[in-house]
């Protein structure tokens, strides 16, 4: 009886198992209990009902049958296993942690709960210890799908990615409808800018579950960052579909409304999402933005307010509110906001580099104190980098071809661009070999052009400043030009990893506080002999900087309008950025000097914006100038268009202490003089380095009087400045200014002379 009772039992549980593996979780259970009823301690039973519960989602009324099974047979280590995911479910990870780890005493190459364990081990931030679980699992299992993702998680968290990639292919082989590595292969693919495989990637995961929101989120993101615009609304509205309430989505749906040129349709989905969630700083940080591109700058102004009263922590919130303030000329609160950006953050380097820039337009910071900021910038964001040895592949031959490399995302319609591309025209591509490190998101026709130039093309938008030093490394480039460093997306900080033997800052208005920049470039008039402004780098002084093709498109010259208005027009069409108020006090002396002036004033569309105008009007009327002698005037499409309005204007009155650099040109080329006062610093000499080539020194004052003077001796003779006006393009042609084959040849011996003193360095070694 009692051997017949035994192999009933066995049968049952061999029937029950069967119906367990098939899905058939009713009647397995059902055979499980009649097991109990005659064998109550029977551990398989136990087990096995306790994982049927688990499944149902009834952990904790799980838990006594498991218990059982262990107490029935405490030396099998799948018992133990089960009751640790019991327990996890529950949420009661240390008692779990115990239960795997004494399954793995039991058996070390049980799979299951090497991964489990490694879980707890990876959630609790002990990141070797899971890796070492995970490919424990592996060896035993090599098509686990489970820690192959999880391992791939740990090396994109530690910035792995091409690990990270292989391993969630390898999981994704191993079980192709696994929804989270067809995710977290998008996430890593993206982190890459691998933008079209990304999409592939998270396509598939939305296949695989329709409703996932975080995979559609993503994939709107990444068709946002291609410029497909519409398909990325596309996914935001399949989300809201099936979740109504999710914030993010009409965030992101807003910011891709924005892009297409839609504001009020933007700025309608971020209320949207603040009405779901009033707490969210991320939405009014957006709203702020389109109400800037709008000129709503008092409007924005109060959106960044208010999120930074919901986030204090936000830097990015000071970022923005920094900005405006700039942009509206209140450079004192601006600075405090780019001072509170980086204290809130000492790791956001980008809001560090916005108070870099802010303190160039500060006509209250000193040289020094300019100075230390930017050495502190070095401090906290570039000597954490800087390499204790430094050695290179680089063959040292001093006169052998040398590979240069420039790093910019300004690669496009872009000032700097404008005035790279005559000299990377006029390069002698016999002594130098050139490539292009583009950290620039949206490619326009002079990004190709810049391409068709290339010995070699990198695209490293997506990558950190230490991936790209590599790339540049992996190139053995032996001349690194940084392009306005502190300016845009532009990456400074590869500089810091050290990728190329010689380094240069170019086109930067200060210096870069980094003592591994070797040099910058100058010329006699922006950075004086003897001038008290200091560099961290060297200066290098070309006989004159600045260079801009001749503009094609440009309308012709016109006479001065003063000969047929009656009175004399002055004109600035800088950014507000840069009206200072001292500068605005000086052009309302200007304008008191002569009574009968008018004052043209644009820049884009800003200048009609309320908050900017009001500013500007209420300064000069402090000083006598009164609102109807000022016009300001709004945005005017195409350059042509741009340029043509020059026509309105005699003479052209530079900002400072930042001048003007591309409207000091623009203004020439058109036949306005442009009268400047020079500063101390470099970022205050631009126009004066202008114009010094074209032997117009007369327009360079030596005091505020002197610039007054001078505006008024322009006014009153009215047959120079016609004569004055008819020949300055045939002298920009001839000057020095559009020289590009003289400046290259200027900068290739300067490359070609800090290439061989590193040669020589490099070859006394012992």
């Amino acid at each position: 009886m009692e051997t017949a009772s035994v192999v009933t039992v066995d049968e049952a549980l061999r029937q029950a198992v069967e119906h367990h593996r098939a899905g058939r979780m009713a009647e397995a259970e059902r055979i499980y209990r009649a097991i109990l009823e005659q064998v109550p301690h029977h551990p398989d039973a136990n087990h096995n009902l306790g994982l049927i519960a688990v499944h149902f989602g009834k952990a904790e009324p799980a838990l006594p049958y498991l218990r059982a099974a262990v107490a029935a047979r405490p030396g099998a280590a799948a018992f133990h296993a089960g009751l640790a995911n019991a327990l996890m479910v529950l949420g009661r990870v240390d008692e779990a942690e115990s239960c795997h780890r004494q399954a793995l005493a039991i058996d070390p190459d049980l799979p299951d709960a090497n991964v489990a364990l490694g879980h707890v081990e990876q959630n609790r931030g002990r990141t070797d210890e899971a890796v070492a679980l995970y490919r424990r699992a592996i060896a035993v299992r090599p098509d686990f799908a489970e820690p192959l993702m999880f391992l791939g998680i740990i090396h994109q968290d530690r910035g792995e990615l091409d690990e990270a990639i292989a391993l969630y292919r390898r999981a994704i082989a191993a079980a192709p409808g696994f929804t989270l590595a067809h995710y977290n292969l998008g996430l890593a693919l993206h982190a890459q800018n691998r933008l079209d495989e990304a999409i592939d990637a998270l396509r598939r995961a939305v296949e695989l579950k329709p409703d996932f929101a975080e995979a559609l989120n993503l994939m709107g993101g990444t068709l946002w960052a291609l410029g497909r615009y519409r398909d990325s609304i596309d996914c935001y509205d399949r989300i809201l579909e099936f979740r109504p309430d999710f914030a993010k989505g009409y965030h992101n749906k807003g910011n891709s409304l924005r892009d297409m040129g839609r504001p009020e349709e933007a700025l309608a989905c971020f209320q949207r999402a603040l009405d779901i969630d009033p707490n969210l700083a991320e939405p009014l940080n957006s709203m702020g933005r389109t109400l800037e591109d709008l000129g709503r700058l008092d409007d924005a102004l109060d959106c960044y307010r208010r999120a930074a009263a919901l986030r204090p922590d936000l830097s990015e919130t000071r970022n923005n509110m920094g900005n405006v303030l700039m942009g509206t000329g209140r450079y004192d609160e601006a600075v405090i906001h780019y001072l509170d950006a980086v204290d809130l953050n000492l790791k956001s380097a980008s809001a560090h580099r916005n108070l870099l820039s802010a303190i160039l337009f500060h006509p209250g910071w000193t040289l020094e104190r300019r100075y230390a900021e930017h050495r502190r910038f070095e401090d906290l964001h570039a000597r954490p980098h800087y390499p204790s040895t430094v050695s290179f592949a680089n063959p040292p031959d001093p006169d052998r071809r040398l590979r240069v490399g420039y790093l910019s995302s300004d690669f496009r319609g872009h000032s700097v661009a404008r005035n790279l591309l005559p000299l990377v025209h006029a390069h002698d591509r016999g002594r130098v070999e050139l490539f292009f490190y583009a950290n620039v998101n949206r490619p326009d026709a002079q990004t190709l052009e810049f391409q068709g130039l290339a010995d070699g093309w990198r695209s490293v938008v997506g990558h950190d400043d230490r991936q790209i030093a590599e790339v540049m490394r992996a190139d053995s480039i032996d001349i690194l030009v940084v392009l306005a460093g502190r300016f845009d997306n532009n990456r400074p900080l590869v500089a810091a990893y050290r990728p190329a033997p010689v380094q240069i800052s170019f086109h930067d208005p200060a210096t870069s506080g980094l003592e591994v920049m070797d040099a910058i470039i100058t010329d006699p008039v922006l950075t004086p002999r003897h001038g008290r402004e200091r560099f961290a780098e060297r200066p290098i002084r070309l006989p004159s900087f600045y260079l801009h093709a001749p503009i094609d498109n440009a309308p012709p010259v016109t006479p001065p309008p003063m000969l047929r208005n009656g009175y004399p027009t002055l004109g600035s069409f800088n950014s507000p950025a840069k009206l200072s108020r001292d500068t605005l006090v000086l052009w309302a002396e200007v304008m008191r000097r002569l009574p009968t002036a008018r004052l043209a004033l644009k820049y884009r569309n800003l200048m009609s914006t309320p908050s900017i105008g009001a500013r500007i009007i209420a300064i000069m009327a402090e000083h006598g100038v009164e609102a109807e002698r000022i016009e300001l005037l709004g945005s005017v499409d195409g350059v042509a268009e741009h340029l043509a309005l020059y026509d309105r204007i005699d003479v052209a009155l530079d900002p400072f202490p930042f001048n003007g650099s591309t409207t000091t040109f623009e203004a020439l080329w058109m036949g306005v003089p442009v009268v400047t006062l020079p500063g101390e610093a470099m970022l205050g000499r631009w126009t004066a380095s202008i114009l010094t080539p074209l032997k117009l020194t007369g327009l360079i004052a030596a005091s505020s009087a002197g610039y007054v003077d001078i505006c008024e001796r322009l006014c009153a003779d009215s047959d120079g400045l016609t004569a004055l006006r008819s020949g300055l393009r045939d002298r920009i042609v001839a000057s020095p200014l559009c020289d590009a084959k003289a400046k290259a040849r200027h900068m290739e011996r300067i490359y070609r002379a800090l290439w061989r003193r590193w040669c020589a360095t490099r070859n006394r070694r012992p």
